[in-house]
């Protein structure tokens, strides 16, 4: 059961249209567009089970920190992951829940802390309620705690919306963590 309050604080905020490009890196066999993995296994936006959801992030050193994040929180090298590709899209969204503005977030009760902490149940309890409300995604601060994230609820997009895969960069080697800032 979605939380009432939750939605009305939601349905509050204006969405924002949201068009530029997006990263993400995905096993050397995936489908660029899938979100299937997510559905199933859930994410940061979106819990297990629930709806297909594609994680994105605005630059390419995010998408690379949040890799080692991956790497990390699975106690794994990051050889086990590759080969992998990196991919760049083009994304036009009409309604994105923006939670980058820190008054935003204090609106929706939620803290920095729920934005990088392992337990993503806040965040999924967020999300699930942003996709219940019609909501293409959510644009937020990276579990790294640098650069920005959109999370895109496929099911959600809009007539006029569109994510369109570019181009890949394969990984067969692990790329150079960035230095945090």
């Amino acid at each position: 059961m979605i939380d009432q309050q939750l939605l009305a604080r939601i349905d509050a905020i204006e969405p924002i249209p949201f068009a530029g490009q997006a990263f993400r890196h995905i096993a050397h066999d995936r489908h660029p567009l899938s979100g299937a993995g997510a559905r199933t296994h859930g994410g940061r936006w979106n819990p297990p089970d629930s709806f297909s959801t594609l994680y994105l992030a605005l630059d390419r050193e995010t998408t690379v920190r949040e890799f080692y994040r991956l790497v990390k929180r699975q106690g794994r090298s990051p050889e086990d992951f590759l080969p992998r590709r990196m991919y760049r899209y083009d994304v036009a969204l009409a309604a994105v829940l923006d939670l980058r503005d820190p008054s935003t977030r204090a609106a929706l009760q939620l803290s920095d802390l729920d934005l990088t902490a392992n337990d993503a149940a806040k965040c999924q309890q967020l999300g699930e309620a942003a996709h219940y409300l019609g909501l293409e995604g959510i644009l937020a601060p990276s579990a790294t705690g640098e650069g920005t994230v959109l999370a895109v609820f496929f099911d959600r997009l809009h007539a006029d919306s569109q994510v369109r895969d570019l181009d890949h960069e394969p990984w067969t080697v692990p790329p150079q963590e960035p230095q945090a800032s």
